[in-house]
């Protein structure tokens, strides 16, 4: 009882002299799930915020997760472990992965509001405990998945930002600002998911009357490039439509039905929006 109240103290300092909003809870599988319920219940009631918290349980397995999320009153969120080694297989599939299954048996499918979503993180570099580091190639492909979709809460990793020079790690700050922006300004309005293709996949976004010139068309490949139909809707008819990572300079022509025709390189990322949202 001593050491549960030494928590409860220790977090009203904690949030009296740092002013956070939240918590990232480690380790959680080897700590007793009944305390959470009540150590959060308590910061929460003294500081009368939300205190939005995530918490890492380290489990592929999506059944695990749903049990911790139910066995704990869902007080709190957890990264997507199976997202992470779904993004992992289809990295070093060689192009042999479904894409179409690629949020297959993940927490961002069944349970959105409780989904954390990420590529990477400081455990999962080479030579670290969780040693599981998504290849390179397939890091804005992953981006791309839990930045501009609407499900989970996506969160970036300083290494896959900034890079890890000591793990050869690159730098992929210029597309994630580019998907960052995007996710800001554009991904608004009615969804359309086009999981379909083996390897060829993509979605769109309608946009919004709130959000001037939203909506967005998002279209990847683990293999050979290609391309899809896609429904932007119908109110951006006869609009062009750009490619915004700068993989094409061609431009898009929205059709009288909303749809437009677009194009993807062979295993990397396409995004395209209204011409004057570049």
């Amino acid at each position: 009882p001593k050491v549960r109240q030494y928590f409860i103290d220790w977090g009203q300092w904690y949030l009296n002299t740092t002013k956070v909003d939240g918590f990232r809870l480690d380790a959680l599988k080897h700590i007793d799930n009944t305390y959470f319920p009540e150590w959060l219940g308590k910061l929460r009631s003294y500081s009368n915020k939300e205190l939005f918290t995530v918490g890492e349980y380290w489990s592929a397995d999506l059944g695990t997760l749903k049990n911790y999320l139910e066995v704990t009153d869902r007080c709190l969120s957890l990264f997507d472990v199976p997202l992470h080694f779904n993004f992992f297989a289809a990295s070093h599939g060689n192009g042999n992965f479904d894409m179409s299954k690629l949020l297959d048996n993940t927490l961002v499918q069944c349970d959105p509001a409780k989904a954390v979503t990420f590529v990477d993180n400081h455990d999962t570099q080479a030579g670290q405990a969780l040693q599981s580091a998504i290849l390179d190639w397939f890091v804005p492909l992953a981006y791309g998945v839990i930045l501009l979709r609407n499900q989970g809460y996506p969160c970036v990793f300083y290494g896959n930002y900034y890079g890890v020079p000591s793990h050869n790690g690159v730098a992929h700050k210029e597309v994630l600002d580019v998907l960052m922006k995007a996710r800001r300004t554009l991904v608004y309005g009615t969804q359309h998911d086009y999981f379909d293709d083996f390897n060829v996949i993509g979605w769109t976004y309608e946009g919004d009357s709130e959000h001037e010139d939203s909506g967005i068309a998002v279209i990847m490949s683990d293999n050979i490039g290609g391309q899809k139909t896609m429904n932007v809707g119908i109110k951006h008819a006869k609009e062009t439509w750009i490619e915004l990572t700068g993989q094409f300079s061609d431009e898009t022509i929205i059709d009288d039905n909303g749809q437009g025709l677009f194009k993807v390189n062979g295993g990397a990322l396409a995004v395209y929006a209204k011409k004057t949202t570049r």
